[in-house]
C-alpha cells in the first residue's frame, strides 16, 4: 500500500487508529507485557513515597498482577542529607512535600544501599507526576528499566497533568498523551520516512514515534548514541579547518568545547548565542580562557527571525524565551543580521525557537548551504516538521536523524549538502 517497510507500516496503522481514539494499540500492549515480564525477575521499586501511594500499590496488583517490592525515599535520603546523585535535583522543588510524606506507611522503605546495589535488577517507577531530570540521572547511574505515572498509570492523572504543562515545568510540552494524529500529520510522517537518508535514521524515527505513542523509555534507549557525539557525529558529518560555526544555544560553552575538540582547535570563526545573563557571563569567562578567543564572537541574545525583546523563564539548560512577563528580559536577534562571515555549520538547540531561528538565517542558509544540526524534540511535531522544512528549502540535502538521550529529548536532524 505505502512505500514503507512492514514494521513502519504497523506504526502508520496505529497512527490512523488514534483518530478513532484507539489508544490501547499494539505498542501499548507490548509495553505492558514487557513491564510485567521484567517484574517477574526484578525488584519493582517505587522511587519516592507520596500522594499516589494511597492507591497505586493496589492499582499495580489489580491491573498487572505485579507486587511492589518497596519504595526508595529519595527526598529523605538524598535531599535532606545533601549526598548522592539526586542531591539538589531541580525536580525536588516541584514536589508537594505535604502530599509526599502523607502515605509513607503504605509500602516498606528500602535503603539507599539496596537501591543502588544492582541497578539492572531494578524496575523503577517514578512515584510523582512532576519530573524532568530524574530519568537522566537514573540512566547515568546504570538503571535502564524506568516507568512513570504517564506511561503506566495515566488514568490516575488529572487532565491538567496529561494535556497541559505545570507552571514553571515544561516536561509535558515534549509529548502529548492520547494524541489523535491528523491525516496531515500522518502524511508528513510517511513523507519524511521516505526522505531519510539511511536505515539508522529510519530506525531512530520509528523508535521516537513509538515513544510518542507509549512514553516507554525502552524505545529511545534502543536507538540512543553516545551523548558526546551530539551535533558533531563523525558517522554523519566531516568538519574542515576553516569552519564558521554558528552555535545557537551556547549555554556555558559546552558546545564550543566539543567543537574545538573535534576540529583540533582549527577553525575560522565561531558565533555563539546565549540569552540568559548569568549563563552568558559563565560563557564569557570560559571563552576568555581560550587562546583563540579573538576568533569567537559571543552574543548575549536568543536567536529568532527578527530583533525583539522577550522574557525568560526556567533555569539552567531549560531556560527559554516567552511572551509571558517575568522578572527577566532578554533580546533576540536573527542570524542574518548578526554574522559577518559565510556560515559553514549551524547548530540549534534553543527551546522551541528552532523554526523561527531558521527563518532568521534563511538567506545565509539558502545562499551558502551550510551543514545543519537542529534539535527536533522541543515541540511535539518538530520531529517531522523541521526536517520537511529543511528539505523544502534545500532539496539536494541529505537528511540524517540521530538520538542521544535515554528520554525523548536530544533528537537531532542533520541536514548535509550532497
Amino acid at each position: 500500500m505505502l512505500n514503507i517497510d512492514k514494521n513502519f507500516n504497523e506504526i502508520i496503522e496505529v497512527l490512523f487508529d488514534t483518530q478513532n481514539e484507539k489508544f490501547d494499540h499494539k505498542f501499548e500492549e507490548e509495553k505492558l507485557e514487557r513491564f510485567k515480564e521484567l517484574c517477574k525477575t526484578k525488584k519493582f521499586i517505587f522511587f519516592g513515597t507520596g500522594y499516589y501511594l494511597k492507591s497505586i500499590v493496589k492499582y499495580f496488583k489489580l491491573n498487572f498482577g505485579v507486587d511492589v517490592y518497596g519504595a526508595y525515599d529519595w527526598v529523605e535520603e538524598e535531599i535532606k542529607t545533601k549526598s548522592g546523585v539526586f542531591s539538589n535535583s531541580l525536580d525536588y522543588k516541584y514536589l508537594d512535600l505535604e502530599k509526599y510524606y502523607k502515605y509513607r506507611d503504605k509500602v516498606k522503605l528500602i535503603s539507599k544501599e539496596e537501591f543502588y546495589e544492582n541497578p539492572d535488577d531494578v524496575v523503577i517507577f517514578l512515584n510523582t507526576d512532576s519530573y524532568a531530570y530524574l530519568t537522566h540521572t537514573f540512566y547515568r547511574s546504570g538503571f535502564k528499566h524506568m516507568y512513570c505515572m504517564r506511561n503506566l498509570a495515566k488514568n490516575l492523572l488529572s487532565l491538567n497533568l496529561i494535556e497541559k504543562k505545570q507552571k514553571g515545568f515544561d516536561e509535558y510540552d515534549l509529548n502529548k498523551l492520547n494524541h489523535k494524529f491528523t491525516a496531515s500529520e500522518i502524511v508528513n510522517i510517511i513523507t519524511l520516512y521516505n526522505l531519510l537518508e539511511d536505515k539508522k535514521s529510519k530506525e531512530v524515527f520509528a523508535a521516537i514515534l513509538k515513544f510518542k505513542l507509549t512514553e516507554d523509555y525502552f524505545y529511545p534507549i534502543l536507538v540512543k548514541d553516545d551523548t558526546s557525539l551530539q551535533y558533531f557525529d563523525k558517522e554523519v558529518l566531516t568538519l574542515c579547518e576553516d569552519e564558521v560555526f554558528i552555535d545557537c544555544g551556547a549555554y556555558t560553552g559546552d558546545t564550543i568545547a566539543s567543537f574545538l575538540k573535534v576540529t583540533n582547535e582549527k577553525f575560522k570563526h565561531i558565533y555563539s548565542y546565549e540569552p540568559e545573563k548569568n549563563t552568558f557571563e559563565e560563557l564569557k569567562r570560559y571563552v576568555d580562557t581560550l587562546e583563540q578567543k579573538d576568533k569567537i564572537t559571543i552574543i548575549n541574545a536568543g536567536v529568532y527571525y527578527k530583533n525583539k525583546t522577550f522574557y525568560l523563564h526556567g533555569e539552567g539548560v531549560g531556560v527559554s524565551c516567552t511572551n509571558e512577563v517575568t522578572n527577566r528580559k532578554t533580546e533576540v536577534v536573527s542570524i542574518d543580521e548578526t554574522i559577518n562571515h559565510i556560515p559553514t555549520f549551524i547548530k540549534m538547540d534553543i527551546q522551541t525557537f528552532e523554526i523561527q531561528a531558521l527563518l532568521g538565517g534563511i538567506n545565509n542558509i539558502i545562499k551558502y548551504k551550510p551543514k545543519l544540526a537542529i534539535s527536533i524534540y522541543h515541540k511535539f511535531d518538530d520531529l517531522w516538521n523541521i526536517p520537511l522544512l529543511l528539505k523544502q528549502w534545500l532539496p539536494e540535502y541529505r537528511l540524517i536523524m540521530r538520538h542521544y538521550e535515554c528520554t525523548q529529548e536530544e533528537t537531532i536532524i542533520y541536514a548535509i549538502p550532497k
